[in-house]
């Protein structure tokens, strides 16, 4: 039962919403060759544009159309779903445009896929299908045996959610593996709130109903001539994770359990798909070769595997000994995410903070600066575990690249090495008939000898297969060792970003960097418009005033740029860039060369006056980052002068 074909069911995480490019990607919408290509550079994928044609969904009248038919995109009609059943997530107060994070889950995605051979069989038949991406598959046509297939997992997925509850039903076949995308919602009959209703019906006019308060009113004579009865309350469809799939994890674990069995029943056995193992029930070996395998080593696996079935000669034994004894130890070590350092030195830093002594007075000052310090500390580290984290991804892709290449390299080596071998062997045989030809006429003595030099040679190369065994299980244990700390590594980093102070301060720096933005352009234009109020209303000097927006103007029109106002040559550049978007209509041409001239002769007078400290608290203070640590998204009352001095009440006059 272990090696037998079987169905595969994968239940993602409930969400409350996702992104029009999230839904756009299991539809192919508006994904054209360069999509495809793009895609492929994560060595995870395996998307086939010459197969893109094949792709095909099932719409809500059980019909089988082209992928991407319904004009409506996905995230669009999760939305209208939700219309209808009258569920409105919660809003995030923070972001209008956003859901909050205590709304309830309302969209579930499934994807229904099984063994590669059976379904790549009933996808193509016997045609002849390149996976490797080397060569096109336009050719190709689709069989009728995966829309069979499809069509019966959909009428499963009805009788269980209901046709109006899938609002997608799509079916790929241009990856390595045919597969379904269902995404639903879940939706469940639930009685109203409320308690139930209680009337008052006559005994002899069934027709003369009174409310609970109606018959209080009543003498008391009176009242025994009704009888009370209660209305139960009525049932309505709603959005209910809980009703659906379950109230706690044990729940959710009994529904998938009961879904496979009642696939297989229903579908999986038709087509000769066994049940799928859970991996619970599995030993620890068998489960750590079932999980944390991408799409690549799953191919990799899965072309090895009809490798070996093709042929049964020993010479391809030995071959894929040789070609595993190739890898060496050292690349196999995965790199490591070293954040120790990191995190030292934040809790270093945040201890010269805590040491610095507290004053006898502006205790409340001196508290707020030490909270506003320790904040950007754990910022900054936050912003340099992320890095860390990116970079490690980096090598890693880079590593399994590397082997990729090198193993592809010794592969065709050892192909031609197969080939020259297979000639020899043929040469060797037809020798051999002609030595038992001769072996008749040679004594007693010199076959014994004969035998034993062969013997000899039989024990060399028997030596030298149990060597490339021994190598071989070696490198398997460092391997395992090394996915092992992989695992490992990857589980510190779930933990360092589920401390809640790091996701806040995360959700607020995404909060605060339109902030920061419109205060950037806010600064720029009210520079433009200062240079141009000075050209039209005829003016010979720059006002204090004047010349601290346009100081303003352009130090945030160098940020906007990419440049550095600290360097002489950026910043005048950021001025030239600044002066090109002001316009001069109703100036004289003698008042805008004048203002020109003014505004550069103020670039270069504030030479040396700024500096990359000062650009980064302008930075703090426009809304970014500073906004982080100060709660909001940045007040003119904890502005700086471009100058570094501190201001009172906005930009110094």
């Amino acid at each position: 039962m272990s090696n037998s074909p079987r169905a595969a069911i994968h239940v993602g995480a409930p969400s409350k919403s996702f992104s029009a490019a999230e839904g756009n990607e299991p539809e192919r919408r508006g994904w054209d060759k360069n999509t495809y290509r793009l895609k492929n550079q994560d060595t995870n994928n395996h998307y086939d544009f010459s197969r893109k044609h094949l792709n095909f969904e099932i719409n809500l009248k059980g019909e089988i159309v082209p992928l991407g038919s319904n004009p409506i995109p996905l995230h669009e009609r999760l939305i209208q779903r939700c219309n209808e059943l009258g569920f409105k997530p919660y809003k995030d107060k923070n972001n209008p445009l956003g859901n909050s994070d205590n709304s309830p889950n309302y969209t579930v995605g499934i994807i229904v896929s099984g063994d590669h051979d059976v379904l790549t069989r009933l996808a193509f038949g016997d045609q002849n299908v390149d996976f490797t991406l080397q060569k096109s598959n336009a050719n190709i046509i689709l069989q009728q045996g995966i829309k069979d297939w499809a069509m019966d997992t959909y009428r499963w997925a009805c009788s269980r959610w209901r046709p109006e509850n899938i609002i997608a039903f799509d079916v790929h076949c241009d990856e390595t593996t045919p597969h379904i995308h269902i995404q639903t919602v879940p939706v469940a009959n639930t009685k109203t709130r409320g308690r139930a209703s209680v009337k008052y019906v006559h005994k002899d006019d069934k027709l003369k109903i009174l409310s609970q308060k109606e018959w209080k009113k009543l003498p008391e004579e009176i009242r025994d001539d009704f009888i009370r009865t209660e209305v139960e309350r009525k049932e309505r469809e709603c959005v209910s994770y809980a009703s659906v799939w379950g109230k706690d994890k044990y729940a959710v674990g009994r529904t998938y359990y009961e879904m496979h069995t009642d696939y297989y029943n229903k579908v999986g056995r038709k087509y000769g798909l066994e049940r799928g193992d859970s991996l619970a029930m599995l030993p620890d070996e068998e489960r750590r070769e079932r999980v944390h395998k991408n799409k690549a080593v799953l191919e990799a696996e899965r072309q090895a595997k009809e490798s070996i079935a093709k042929s049964n000669k020993e010479l391809a034994i030995k071959e894929s000994y040789l070609n595993a004894i190739s890898v060496k130890q050292e690349d196999l070590k995965v790199p490591a995410l070293n954040t120790d350092s990191l995190v030292k030195d934040a809790i270093r830093a945040i201890h010269v903070e805590l040491d610095k002594p507290i004053p006898a007075f502006g205790q409340k000052e001196w508290r707020e600066d030490r909270k506003r310090a320790i904040k950007g500390i754990l910022t900054g580290l936050q912003d340099n575990l992320i890095a860390a984290r990116e970079e490690q991804k980096h090598e890693i892709i880079k590593l399994g690249k590397s082997l990729y290449l090198d193993a592809m390299k010794n592969a065709n080596e050892i192909a031609k090495q197969n080939q020259r071998l297979h000639e020899t062997n043929t040469k060797l045989a037809a020798q051999n008939e002609k030595l038992k030809d001769k072996i008749s006429s040679i004594d007693e003595t010199a076959i014994r000898k004969l035998r034993k030099e062969k013997d000899e040679e039989i024990n060399k190369l028997r030596a030298i297969v149990n060597g490339a065994q021994s190598k071989i299980d070696r490198a398997n244990d460092n391997a395992y060792m090394e996915k092992k700390r992989a695992d490992k590594t990857e589980e510190l980093l779930r933990e360092v970003f589920s401390i809640p102070e790091i996701k806040d301060l995360w959700n607020s720096i995404q909060r605060n960097k339109a902030a920061f933005w419109n205060q950037i352009e806010i600064w720029i234009k009210s520079a433009i418009s200062a240079v141009y109020n000075f050209a039209y209303n005829h003016k010979g000097i720059f006002t204090d005033e004047c010349k601290q927006t346009i100081c303003q103007g352009i130090i945030a029109k160098a940020i906007k740029d990419g440049l550095d106002p600290s360097d002489d040559i950026q910043r005048m550049n950021a001025t030239h860039n600044l002066l090109e978007e002001v316009s001069w209509k109703g100036t004289t041409e003698f008042m805008s060369e004048l203002a020109v001239k003014r505004t550069e002769q103020l670039c270069q007078e504030i030479s040396g006056t700024i500096t990359t400290a000062m650009v980064e608290g302008l930075i703090l203070a426009s809304g970014g980052r500073g906004a982080c640590l100060s709660g909001g998204s940045g007040s003119d009352n904890s502005l700086s002068r471009w100058d570094g001095k501190k201001k009172k009440s906005g930009w110094e006059r």
